[in-house]
């Protein structure tokens, strides 16, 4: 067995880094998304929806909802709904899966650079990685940005191994991107340090520093200056007060509350003045103390569409994130022990595609009530209201679209503009014809139970990252601080996420290659070659770009 296991190393080796053997891996990842389709059909991804909306709207000069198209990324939405455009099962499935393929094979030829050990390693582990292939079968924005994470990631090596202005200035370029598939990407824009780490004149240093940065910061204000002519708001994303730390400080730890301070007394006396009153609250029962106790998702949706009507969309939910923040000052220890308790969750827990068998036609079931003859429906998922009082999606500048409600449970769209109304109804049969792009073929519901099972034996994120910095700093291979950039990168997006919102696996899986490729250089990469006396010395001064220069 161990004589047969040296075989298949060498061969695998031997592959590595020529053209047959990406032609193997490629065919390899094929392979393995095929099988995995078996038991994970392609299917619409998380949040899927919203990016579809911002993708019918985003060629109309008077979109219908100006805060969907606002609060969204461009890059995204046009890759996934161009895909979904195509109008065919067999092309979406197609694309999925050459992008998962064309993924794995960046990310082995990035390791590359380090030995065709790496090189190996990197192939086999995201070939067995579970959570990556339930990424590419669920299209999404986080399917974009896996892909735009391996492509960042060989500019962010390659510009660490070979410096130079015009690197950097493609490297800033990359970010951009990132940041224009997800706005917690703009995180990645700490990684301007780096040209200032790398030993080389201070001139040198400060001319590749410039370069990264002026062209992210070009084009993010580019697509910012977008969103001021179309909305009259000059804004890479809209609400980043209404999310960080917002969404997190109302909704996970609790800790926004009148209490707090001025700015928490004010939103109090609104919520209570211009939102208890209405349904779907007066019904259910939910008083002010309820309200902020009970802090959820669509009661969040209701602060922010709230904001808009009280303040003004010139707001931009300033006065949300003075109560936010004097929440996180008055429970520093709630908040920072959530926040670093959710950065663990997404460093160890794994993703399920959870997908299940579709069910049997049935007649409509009654909704569950509560006891007593007069009791209300009880809420859905856990909530303590039926539903948000009125969408942040249908917020616009002008208060022009509104819900209506009806009953404590019932409640519709109204539109002061009937042309707007015709065209969101238009909206809507794009946005089922797209979803008919989805393939519909068979698969085994118990073959993806067991997959995600196994989703469970693969090593965690964390894992990766302490094997790749126990093996670096055993065996010290050559150029192994060129894999920094990408890891420390991802960690910073993974801890500005969970500032903003609870743990969700799937803003892990994307950057996880990243520490796999920190492993895999730690454990194979190539080492530097020592000679005796001066020769070892030079050699060893030589290897780390971290140097001052004189």
């Amino acid at each position: 067995m161990r004589a047969w296991l040296a075989g298949a190393w060498k061969r695998a080796t031997d592959l590595a880094g020529t053209r047959r053997g990406a032609l193997v891996l490629v065919l390899a990842a094929l392979v393995v998304f095929a099988v995995q389709s078996l038991g994970w059909p392609v299917a619409p991804g998380r949040d899927l929806s919203a990016y579809l909306i911002v993708y019918v709207d985003f060629w109309n000069g008077d979109p219908v909802l100006p805060w969907a198209m606002v609060n969204r990324t461009p890059v995204a939405p046009l890759v996934a709904g161009g895909i979904l455009d195509l109008g065919s099962p067999i092309l979406v499935v197609a694309i999925a899966a050459l992008l998962f393929a064309g993924t794995v094979l960046l990310y082995a030829r990035t390791a590359l650079r380090f030995g065709r050990g790496p090189a190996v390693l990197v192939s086999v582990a995201l070939l067995l990685f579970p959570g990556f292939g339930i990424l590419f079968h669920g299209l999404s924005g986080d399917v974009v940005f896996a892909a735009a994470f391996a492509i960042w990631t060989a500019i962010a090596v390659e510009a660490a191994l070979r410096p130079g202005v015009s690197r950097f200035a493609l490297l800033g370029a990359a970010t951009a991107l990132l940041a224009l598939i997800r706005p917690a990407n703009q995180a990645f824009l700490v990684v301007g340090l780096l040209p200032l780490l790398l030993a080389a004149p201070w001139r040198v240093r400060l001319s590749r520093t410039v370069a990264f940065g002026g062209v992210a910061v070009a084009l993010l204000a580019a697509w910012s200056t977008v969103n001021l002519v179309r909305y009259d708001d000059f804004t890479v994303a809209r609400g980043g007060s209404a999310s960080l730390p917002l969404f997190r400080a109302f909704t996970s730890d609790h800790i926004v509350g009148p209490e707090n301070g001025p700015a928490s007394r004010r939103l109090a006396d609104v919520v209570e003045r211009e939102l208890l009153e209405e349904e779907p609250y007066r019904s259910y029962g939910i008083d002010l103390e309820t309200f902020f106790a009970e802090g959820s998702h669509r009661m969040h949706e209701d602060l922010i569409s709230l904001s808009d009507r009280v303040w003004g969309w010139d707001s931009d939910y300033g006065h949300l994130g003075e109560a936010a923040w004097e929440g996180v000052r008055a429970h520093k220890w709630t908040y920072t022990r959530g926040v670093l308790g959710d950065f663990w969750e997404e460093l160890s827990q794994p993703l399920f595609a959870g997908r299940k068998a579709p069910e049997a036609e049935a007649p409509p079931a009654e909704p569950p009530t509560e006891a007593g003859s007069d009791a209300l429906p009880t809420p859905t998922e856990g909530e303590p209201i039926p539903s948000e009082h009125m969408s942040a999606q249908l917020s616009t500048p002008d208060q022009s679209i509104r819900e209506v409600w009806t009953s404590p449970t019932e409640h519709h769209v109204v539109f002061d503009d009937p042309a707007k109304a015709a065209q969101q109804a238009v909206n809507d049969r794009r946005l089922g014809e797209l979803y008919d792009a989805f393939p519909d073929h068979w698969w085994s519901p118990w073959l993806g139970l067991q997959m995600d099972r196994s989703s469970k034996l693969y090593p965690p994120p964390w894992l990766w990252l302490l094997v790749g910095a126990i093996a670096v700093a055993w065996r010290r291979p050559r150029h192994w601080w060129a894999t920094l950039t990408p890891v420390l990168g991802g960690l910073a997006m993974l801890l500005a996420t969970v500032m903003a919102v609870w743990a969700e696996p799937a803003y892990a899986v994307p950057v996880v290659p990243a520490f796999v490729l920190l492993a895999a250089v730690g454990l194979l990469g190539e080492k530097r070659e020592r000679s005796d006396g001066a020769a070892s010395t030079t050699s060893s001064a030589s290897s780390t770009p971290f140097r001052s220069s004189r």
